[in-house]
C-alpha cells in the first residue's frame, strides 16, 4: 500500500529533525533560540506521538520508533564547541582598563566521533529513503501484477464466452442440417405418392 500524506508528512518532518540532530552534533550548541536539545527533545517526542494515529503496520511503526530513540540517544551526548566557564576562559585588564575575554585554545576531543555519527546518520537517512523507495517499487509491481491477472481473467471470461457462442452455432447448424434432410426426406415421399397415384391412374384406365 502507498504512503498516505499523513506518513509522507512524517518522514519529511523525521528528516529534518534527522538534520537539526546532525548539525547539532558537529556544530554543538551556539545558537541564540533557547536551548536546542530541548527543542531537538521536543520535536522528537512530537513525532513519537504522531506514529500512533499514522496508518503503518506494527513492523514499520516499530522500525520508525527505532530511528527516534536513535536520535534521542545521540542527542543526549551533545555538548557545545566550547563553554563560558572559568577552566575555558580567562579574563584581564589590558592597558586601557578594559577587560578582554580570551578563549581558551582547547577544544572537545569529539570531532571524530561526531563526524561518525553524522556519517551514521547519513546512512541511516539514505538507508530510509531507499527502503520506502523500494516499497514504493513492490507496490507498483504488485498494482501491475494484479492489473495482469485481472486482464487474464477477463481473457478467460471472454473465451469462455466465445467457445459457448462457437458450441451454439454448432448445434445450430447440425439441427439446421437435421432439418433439412427431414424436409428433402419428406419432398421425395410427396413426389413418390404423386408419381404413385398417376401410375395408379394410368393402369386403371381402359
Amino acid at each position: 500500500m502507498s504512503h498516505s500524506p499523513a506518513v509522507s508528512e512524517w518522514d519529511n518532518d523525521y528528516a529534518r529533525v534527522a538534520r537539526v540532530a546532525s548539525q547539532l552534533r558537529t556544530q554543538g550548541l551556539h545558537t541564540g533560540g533557547g536551548n536546542p536539545q530541548q527543542q531537538l527533545q521536543q520535536h522528537l517526542a512530537r513525532l513519537d506521538s504522531a506514529l500512533s494515529t499514522l496508518p503503518l503496520a506494527p513492523a514499520e511503526l516499530q522500525r520508525r520508533r527505532r530511528l527516534i530513540h536513535h536520535l534521542r540517544g545521540g542527542s543526549v551526548g551533545l555538548s557545545p564547541s566550547y563553554s563560558r566557564t572559568p577552566n575555558s576562559m580567562s579574563s584581564g585588564t589590558d592597558g586601557g582598563g578594559m577587560t578582554s575575554i580570551v578563549q581558551s585554545p582547547y577544544q572537545p576531543p569529539m570531532s571524530q566521533m561526531a563526524s561518525a555519527m553524522q556519517q551514521q546518520d547519513e546512512m541511516i537517512d539514505e538507508l530510509a529513503v531507499g527502503v520506502s523507495r523500494l516499497r514504493d517499487q513492490t507496490q507498483v509491481i504488485h498494482d501491475e501484477a494484479r492489473m495482469h491477472v485481472n486482464l487474464l481473467g477477463e481473457m478467460e471470461t471472454n473465451l469462455e464466452a466465445a467457445h459457448s457462442g462457437l458450441d451454439e452455432e454448432t448445434k445450430r447448424a447440425a439441427k439446421l442440417k437435421e432439418d433439412q434432410s427431414v424436409w428433402r426426406l419428406q419432398l421425395i415421399l410427396a413426389g413418390e405418392g404423386v408419381l404413385f397415384i398417376m401410375l395408379l391412374f394410368l393402369g386403371l384406365s381402359p
